[in-house]
């Protein structure tokens, strides 16, 4: 979760860190009664400037300007996800507490160098990769829609992964048929999840051999997978074996150089 600031309205705000999403939006249900109660936040809602998320048009808000933490990313348009997320009533205006409002996305980001600092729980953006993580094991990645792609080693071949700094449960998620055939198939671990209020059970098992990032070899992880092929066809629409997440690399720095479209792990 990322303290944001928005038109400098007097609240505290924050947003999901996704790099699996594909635009940065606010929440329809959970930012109305700020839009109800700053008409001048209310007239930047161009239903003119749309974006499409689950399969649904919405609109953007115009011109926000918009601050990550003291960061200012000047003006910028953002989505309204129209009917999502928790229902919050004006009450919420006078409260202290930080309000999740929204999700971060890549779109931020691009054209620029994102470092993710794991252990020291911050980030930055940059115009370049910073000297001190200059040494770090760099792989070059894909791209589409501005997310990206890295190259894991599974079961002694190359495979693209969506990274997803949104998947958090799972440093491995891929379809059943694939999980079987990159493990001892024998599952290990399982619980139920959900997507987009959806719920439903997936199952861990072992790697058959050791996964790598270029030559670093990374932990140990159970490969997740679930009966109901319920992201098949999104791995098939994106030409990814899966999409992993934080996990990996939580004990990492993670620097991604849009610009030159490579990878870092330091």
């Amino acid at each position: 979760m990322i303290p944001v600031t928005i038109d400098n309205l007097p609240h505290k705000l924050q947003m999901q860190f996704d790099l699996g999403a594909v635009t940065t939006v606010v929440y329809g249900k959970s930012f109305a009664p700020y839009l109800a109660h700053y008409p001048a936040l209310q007239a930047k809602l161009d239903s003119t400037q749309t974006f499409i998320i689950q399969s649904q048009k919405n609109s953007k808000l115009v011109g926000v300007d918009l601050h990550l933490g003291k960061v200012d990313f000047g003006a910028r348009n953002i989505g309204l996800f129209k009917n999502f997320g928790d229902s919050l009533t004006d009450k919420i205006l006078a409260t202290k507490e930080v309000v999740s409002i929204g999700t971060i996305a890549p779109d931020l980001f691009q054209d620029r160098v994102l470092v993710i600092d794991y252990p020291r729980r911050r980030l930055c953006v940059t115009d370049k990769v910073p000297a001190a993580y200059a040494g770090a094991a760099f792989q070059p990645f894909k791209s589409k829609k501005g997310r990206i792609k890295i190259p894991l080693q599974i079961a002694g071949k190359t495979e693209d992964l969506l990274f997803d700094t949104g998947s958090s449960l799972f440093a491995l998620s891929t379809t059943r048929a694939r999980a079987l055939a990159a493990t001892t198939g024998v599952i290990q671990d399982s619980l139920k999840s959900s997507t987009w209020g959806e719920e439903y059970y997936v199952y861990g098992r072992r790697p058959s051999s050791a996964i790598y990032f270029g030559k670093k070899r990374l932990p140990d992880a159970l490969i997740f997978s679930d009966n109901i092929k319920i992201f098949d066809k999104f791995f098939e629409q994106e030409g990814i074996w899966g999409v992993t997440g934080n996990k990996f690399f939580w004990n990492n720095t993670v620097i991604i150089d849009y610009k030159n479209h490579v990878f870092g792990v330091q």
